[in-house]
């Protein structure tokens, strides 16, 4: 008959042995929340002093483990399963986006936790330590890594700030992250745009990446490309955004488009369209330009009311895998370096371009003025009045100038 589990939240066997220097070790094996067992290991100058060494500890993760207050000497793993709980119940009541949890777990499961889990409170409540941890992760692996994890750690910091396991947010006294030097924004210009368009659908009807020969079911996917990318130029929303439209939004006689849902993969459930615009922005009615009307009004004939864009059985398509069709696309046909993004940095630079304000193109793409200067837009040449004026400095002054004095009247 197999040895029964140690019960959640207690330990086995005490095991006291002499170390070398003189003094004792106490070790036993402790089972926390999760199922896991954890090696506990307290030393003292005697047995029984490392034995009670041990079961002082062992009584601190039993509190854990009961779900009992936090204080210093709780492990900050254990205060990051906390807030990642609270935040779960956030998601639950509709006040943060099922996306940032997931994103967040990741940061705080395979960034933080490997670095900081271990440590108490107390130890974690280190300026110099957190600094330290994400220039480790800016430096391993990225640095938008590293800027989703200072987020999360400010976050569990103010959360054990708020429940009395620390003093102060030793995160937010942390040096600013530098990313180094920005890549410079692309886009595609007015001589790519449709020299871009002609190739992949002309790629699409000719390798029906399927690899049956024929578009079956399956291969609708990679038909529906060249209509994704053109609804993207077409309105400069997300991928999340333009998958997530209906036939019932569409109404092509006034040429306008709904835009205020999203999609979002939410583990255990799968692709969800919710309201609202990524980052829980307002909806928008989109006038979209008169060129991409036929596609509009073929797509919404198509759906039946329904999804705009779907995948071979009805679903919601996941916008991460048409983002990496796109991708693969491509590269097939010569543009390597254009993703799914590039589309809307050609939206913002063209309305650049022809004078649009950096608010109203914020707007169109649902993002701040501040973003669409910085990640959107190609930078634009400051000075084109003042250039034109000084194309002049050298010419020579034309007969009939007044170059002179003016003549004396007598």
């Amino acid at each position: 008959m197999p040895r029964p589990r140690t019960p959640i939240g207690t330990f086995g066997e005490i095991r006291v042995t002499e170390l070398p220097n003189g003094k004792f070790e106490a070790r036993a094996r402790f089972r926390l929340r999760n199922g896991r067992m954890r090696r506990l290991r307290r030393s003292g100058k005697s047995a029984k002093a490392a034995e009670r060494a041990l079961k002082s500890a062992a009584a601190r993760l039993a509190d854990e483990v009961a779900g009992q207050a936090i204080n210093g000497d709780t492990r900050f793993g254990h205060v990051m399963d906390l807030w990642l709980a609270d935040f779960e119940k956030k998601v639950t009541r509709g006040e943060r986006a099922p996306k940032s949890l997931e994103d967040y777990r990741d940061s705080a499961d395979n960034h933080l936790r490997p670095r900081m889990g271990e440590l108490t409170c107390r130890e974690a409540d280190n300026a110099g330590l957190c600094d330290e941890v994400l220039k480790n992760i800016r430096d391993r692996v990225g640095y938008a890594a590293a800027k989703r994890s200072k987020t999360v750690l400010s976050g569990i910091c103010g959360y054990a700030v708020r429940h009395g396991a620390m003093d102060a947010n030793p995160a937010r006294s942390v040096e600013a992250l530098e990313q180094g030097e920005k890549k410079p924004i692309r886009a595609l210009e007015p001589e790519q745009r449709r020299d871009f368009l002609d190739k992949l659908r002309a790629w699409v009807d000719r390798e029906k990446p399927s690899g049956t020969g024929r578009l079956g079911p399956r291969a609708r996917a990679w038909a529906d490309l060249p209509d994704v990318v053109e609804a993207m130029l077409a309105t400069g929303v997300r991928i999340g955004e333009v998958l997530a439209i209906v036939g019932d939004d569409v109404d092509p006689a006034a040429r306008t488009v709904v835009a205020d849902h999203h999609l979002i993969r939410e583990k255990g459930v799968g692709i969800r369209r919710v309201p609202l615009r990524k980052g829980r922005r307002q909806g928008l009615t989109l006038r979209v330009p008169s060129w991409s009307v036929p596609m509009w009004r073929r797509r919404k004939l198509e759906s039946g009311g329904g999804p705009l864009f779907r995948t071979w059985n009805g679903e919601w398509p996941d916008p991460t895998n048409v983002g990496k069709r796109i991708s693969t696309a491509c590269d097939a046909i010569g543009y390597e370096w254009v993703t799914s993004h590039i589309f809307r940095h050609t939206v913002a630079t063209h309305l650049g371009d022809r004078g649009v304000s950096d608010e109203d193109i914020g707007n169109q793409l649902g993002n701040t003025r501040d973003v669409v200067e910085g990640h959107y837009r190609r930078k634009k040449v400051d000075n084109e009045t003042i250039a034109d004026s000084l194309e002049s400095m050298f010419d020579e002054p034309s007969e009939g100038d007044d170059d002179g004095d003016a003549e004396e009247v007598g």
